[in-house]
């Protein structure tokens, strides 16, 4: 069999008018694999941070060159065959994946045997093979090879000796200057019984024998990872420049060969300007002495310390320091939340300008528009978004980062867009809030990255079962800071000031605390752990004359333009001096809002999230002589979504301290220190891309262990609008979705395959999607 009638095999479909082969994609993948990594004898900056990162040696560069460039070229090669070609044109289907195909092209005796004969170059025939397999994150041995067509007897025909795939060999052997073979015996006609089924065969034992030959973290391992990972960098590099028109060598030098950036930089770029920000609004007391000693800290470290006290400002000293003490381009904050990741581009990161500094989380670029809307404020007018169409390329060329943690370490879970930021991390002080609240699939993925990955790390948090604490000092080998509050004045101050008392009660005395609270003029904090009471509570509220216009009701069923403006309204309204406000919350209060309560009212639920709770009552650093934080604990009506142990605990936590006439920061951390651990975390466990050896397949629903009763859904009445913003590629389209139950879920044409429609029935802009019928507004 011959080529095709067009004598070209096409790499991609030709929708923007411009028809890109396969030898002019793997031109360009190629090219970007020299941009990014260098040649022969000449890694680029970027490789030398390449193999670091992956914690393998400046001497293993050549075999990792030679293996990514083979795996570059190699890797599309799967392209020539009919089915493919029948879908880029529009006029046909796929029978078999092509990167599938690429690999079983690799594992017949032609290529095998050339690649084996190169074995004293650093060839290895099996880390080319795998990395081609895997570059799209859809290969187990079980997806291998499987026909996409329900025909019968299918067949597929191999276009092995066109142009295009002469000219990729040509490309390939260029490397070893070593023209590589034909491939006249693979071209002709495949049929899966006959001819894919025995290739299958032979591939699968090669892996298989990988996968055995093979140790997590020895030297061949990273060598796999790091090209496997390596491919997927420069094959997305190679496919958006032309799409976009960029140039690619501009692009790609200005990216990965910047200047390192300093803890100059740093200082007067964001510190400062920060500094100045809470001079304005009288709330700057100074640096503390942690803060300052926070830039002693090695490039590993833990930093325990209460809510409130000024952690963040201490991770920047550190940073700062470690740029100072390395070679480093960027900085990179990691938190839990979207809603904690804007505020910490909001109070820091944004500092540094639009050209620096980048927000990236699912909705950060709805986030971003109008964040800055008081034509006062300084960065007024900036525009921070990233260029859309590159995805996640389009951050490559930032320097300071706040994101979602997701949008970084879901590498571990072969999560695509997380991969593809993995040269950015790989160049990078990174600072990682928050920890407490990770899901033991986050704290996982955070637990294998620190032990199998060589950057600057400082993990954070107010407080951090013991277990946990163990696993980030002991098994990964984070410093604990400060080792002793005693050794900062300021610190033990601040821990042992008396700061709350509390009480456990009944959930039918919690309405009529907050109603005292409210006409004596002060600020309620109301949590309960699920959606649904939270709501129940606020329209409860709602009725009572006593709360009219002081009650706000916020979680995470809003549509995202409404949770944005409420947002906003909850931390306005609380910073505002006097006045009473009840804010009727979820675990969102954790975390995203920077709150600081009179009272708080709260279910019990688990003690490290008790804790967090409580830390957004009277939150000032030294609460003034005779301010104590009222904290009131009830058992709730259903256990869900904690298991009953934990319910249990957090009253017997709340009895405990009920029985001190006031309790501190200190207190509770002794308290959560001495905790009985029942389900303590397991070290070493799976995670898919340390793991997996030569396959991989992306799971971007397993990083977080979201609530797997939600779906993303746009309210029935406004599919039309979210359409047409679509249409016109409007920003304003992420904020028409919400989070809604999967019983209230409906399929809808118009919105594709990842979202739902919701009941606008069910919808009110105070309470959000509600499980029955709104009242009428």
């Amino acid at each position: 069999m011959t080529a095709p009638p067009s004598q070209t095999i096409l790499a991609k479909s030709s929708s923007s008018g411009r028809e890109i082969t396969l030898a002019d994609h793997i031109d360009d993948v190629l090219g970007a694999t020299s941009l990014m990594f260098g040649r022969t004898g000449q890694p680029t900056r970027m490789a030398a941070k390449w193999l670091h990162f992956f914690r393998l040696q400046p001497e293993d560069f050549e075999p990792f060159f030679v293996n990514l460039w083979l795996a570059a070229a190699f890797h599309d090669l799967g392209k020539a065959n009919d089915g493919f070609q029948a879908l880029v044109r529009r006029s046909g289907e796929q029978i078999i994946r092509h990167e599938h195909l690429s690999a079983l092209l690799l594992a017949g005796d032609t290529l095998r045997e050339w690649l084996h004969s190169h074995q004293e170059l650093g060839v290895d025939a099996d880390i080319v093979t795998a990395a081609a397999a895997s570059h799209h994150l859809k290969v187990t041995g079980e997806t291998l090879a499987r026909p996409l067509t329900d025909r019968t007897n299918p067949a597929v025909q191999v276009y092995a000796t066109s142009p295009d795939v002469t000219a990729v060999l040509t490309m390939a052997g260029s490397v070893l200057d070593s023209p590589a073979p034909s491939l006249e015996a693979e071209d002709g006609a495949w049929g899966f019984a006959a001819r894919v089924a025995p290739r299958k065969r032979l591939l699968r034992e090669a892996m298989n024998r990988l996968k055995r030959e093979i140790s997590t973290g020895d030297p061949r391992h990273r060598l796999l990872l790091a090209v496997k990972a390596a491919v997927i960098a420069v094959d997305s590099a190679g496919s958006a420049a032309p799409r976009l028109g960029l140039d690619m060598r501009g692009w790609l030098t200005s990216a990965f060969s910047p200047s390192a950036l300093t803890g100059s930089d740093i200082d007067s770029g964001i510190i400062v300007p920060r500094v100045d920000e809470l001079q304005r609004r009288n709330v700057w007391q100074g640096f503390h002495g942690f803060q300052v000693a926070a830039a002693t800290l090695p490039d590993r470290a833990l930093l325990l310390s209460g809510c409130g006290s000024g952690k963040t400002l201490a991770a920047w000293k550190w940073a700062s320091a470690r740029l100072d003490a390395g070679d480093h381009s960027r900085v990179i904050f990691l938190y839990p939340t979207r809603g904690t990741a804007t505020e910490g581009f909001r109070d820091y990161a944004s500092w540094a300008g639009p050209e620096l500094s980048a927000l990236v989380h699912g909705t950060s670029q709805y986030d971003l528009a109008d964040i800055f809307s008081n034509p006062d404020d300084a960065r007024h007018g900036f525009d921070y978004t990233a260029e859309s169409r590159l995805f996640a390329l389009g951050y490559w060329h930032r320097r300071v980062f706040t994101a979602t943690v997701d949008t970084f370490l879901a590498a571990m879970n072969h999560q695509y867009a997380a991969i593809c930021m993995l040269p950015v991390l790989a160049d990078s002080v990174v600072v990682i809030d928050e920890v407490h609240s990770f899901s033991e699939s986050m704290f996982r993925s955070l637990e294998r990255f620190l032990k199998y990955f060589d950057i600057p790390v400082l993990c954070m948090t107010a407080s951090l079962p013991s277990d946990r604490q163990a696993v980030l000092a002991d098994g990964c080998g984070l410093e604990i800071f400060p080792s002793d509050d005693a050794s900062f004045a300021d610190l033990a101050e601040q821990a042992s000031a008396p700061r709350y008392r509390a009480k456990a009660i009944d959930v039918a005395s919690s309405m009529t605390l907050a109603r005292q609270a409210l006409e004596n003029g002060k600020k309620v904090l109301w949590v309960v752990n699920t959606v649904a009471r939270c709501q129940a509570i606020a329209e409860e509220a709602s009725a009572y004359s006593w709360a009219t216009e002081k009650w706000l009701c916020y979680h995470s069923r809003f549509r995202l333009a409404d949770r944005k403006i409420r947002h906003n309204e909850v931390i306005d309204r609380f910073r505002a001096a006097g006045g009473p406000m009840l804010l009727i919350t979820t675990q969102v209060c954790e975390m995203s809002l920077d709150l600081d309560a009179d009272v708080l009212i709260t279910e019990a639920a688990p003690v490290p999230s008790l804790i967090q709770r409580m830390g957004r009552c009277c939150r000032q650093p030294l609460p003034p002589p005779g301010r104590l934080g009222e904290v009131y604990v009830y058992r709730p009506a259903a256990h869900q979504p904690y298991e009953p142990g934990e319910i249990d605990q957090g009253m017997e936590f709340a009895a405990l301290i009920e029985g001190s006439p006031t309790v501190s920061q200190e207190d509770l951390g002794e308290y959560l220190a001495d905790m009985r651990i029942d389900d303590s975390f397991i070290e070493d466990r799976f995670t898919g891309f340390l793991d997996s050896s030569w396959y991989a397949m992306s799971r971007e629903d397993s990083f977080r262990e979201e609530d797997e009763f939600t779906v993303d859904c746009v309210l029935d009445s406004e599919i039309p609008l979210y359409v047409e913003a679509g249409n016109r590629s409007s920003p304003e389209t992420p904020g028409y979705i919400l989070p809604a139950p999967r019983r209230l879920a409906s399929p809808a044409p118009l919105l594709g395959r990842f979202l739902r429609s919701a009941p606008s029935s069910h919808y009110h802009p105070d309470f959000g999607l509600l499980g029955h019928e709104a009242a009428k507004t």
